[in-house]
């Protein structure tokens, strides 16, 4: 089993809508380093993907449509299209009894700081059972604008990413851009 959660946005203005759905993950990942390190110009981390890890060693990070394809460079995306962001964990969770606990959220804001849409915690289902270490590893968010008035406005999506049994973190955003 591996981890994926999905958004749905409307942006019509103000206008919100929200459903988690469960779908097969890709990955992505940080520079292995220091516990707090920035990652931005790395050739694994792809589409503009920029986040602060505290604690996590991420290896890859990448755009993907549901047919598995890139997103291309320019993050150029239709209406109704589900983009997946991939983020590959090498370390970085607390396990406890072989089990570890992630946490997320995600925002969507459109480039004039319109929000559009605010998650709630994207993993409280597997608050009591938690997950695997191995299905941990590689985390899905996902993300798709249904309506957007103004195509001049990109969206702008801000992910976290927590260990709620430890103190790791990862902060971070990309661009959309809707064709």
């Amino acid at each position: 089993m591996l981890l994926c959660i999905s958004l749905i946005s409307t942006a019509t203005g103000y206008a919100q809508k929200k459903k988690p759905v469960k779908k097969t993950v890709h990955s992505a990942a940080i520079k292995p380093g220091k516990k707090t390190s920035t990652v931005a110009a790395n050739e694994n981390i792809k589409n503009g993907i920029t986040f602060t890890s505290k604690g996590f060693i991420v290896s890859e990070a990448y755009l993907f449509f549901d047919d598995e394809t890139p997103v291309p460079a320019d993050n150029k995306v239709a209406l109704n299209k589900n983009v997946n962001m991939l983020l590959i964990i090498d370390s970085g969770w607390t396990e406890t009894g072989g089990r570890v606990y992630p946490g997320s959220k995600q925002i969507l804001k459109l480039s004039n700081g319109a929000e559009i849409l605010s998650s709630d915690e994207l993993f409280a289902a597997f608050d009591e059972t938690g997950v695997s270490v191995e299905d941990a590893r590689y985390i899905t968010l996902n993300a798709i604008v249904t309506e957007l008035k103004n195509k001049k406005n990109h969206v702008i999506v801000n992910f976290r990413l927590w260990d709620k049994k430890g103190n790791a973190e990862i902060t971070g955003s990309y661009k959309l851009f809707i064709k």
